[in-house]
């Protein structure tokens, strides 16, 4: 007999790799906030945002068969790898983030906290090809406009 207070919730799958994800990312988490001294919102936030997670997601892959700091080499590679392919984005992020800071203003690690919050670097990243191109006061009206329209 059904009753009006249940909700139906379809059956997820669950194998081995799906009961296994939590583990797996706590043990990356924890690693990942020793190893790069994260709090463990900016140690999520790392791994959340690799190629190396989204291939844990594939089953085919069988990453999560790898021992945690295995995974965390693989992961501290490509995050270098990224960072080599185009040093002018790692300048282009500095740049804006301590112009930003006197822009507003606001301590470097409040300035940090709301690039982070608000996905700035994410948006640097997409727009780079354009944005650094830009004047000054062209690049700081935008990120402020996108935090603004990021924070309603």
């Amino acid at each position: 007999m059904c009753s009006e207070n249940y909700i139906f919730m379809p059956q997820q799958k669950t194998n081995i790799e799906t009961a296994i994800m939590p583990f797996k990312v706590q043990q990356l988490v924890e690693i990942i906030m020793h190893k790069k001294q994260l709090d463990y919102e900016a140690a999520f936030a790392y791994l959340y945002s690799s190629d190396c997670y989204k291939l844990l997601l594939q089953e085919e892959s069988k990453l999560w068969y790898i021992s945690g700091f295995g995974i965390f080499d693989m992961l501290e590679e490509e995050k270098k790898a990224k960072m080599q392919d185009n040093p002018k984005i790692l300048l282009f992020f500095s740049f804006c983030l301590e112009k930003y800071k006197d822009f507003v203003p606001l301590s470097a690690e409040e300035t940090l906290f709301v690039f982070r919050k608000y996905g700035v670097f994410d948006y640097l990243r997409k727009g780079f090809d354009v944005l650094h191109t830009q004047g000054e006061n062209y690049i700081l009206n935008e990120i402020d406009l996108f935090i603004k329209v990021r924070q309603q």
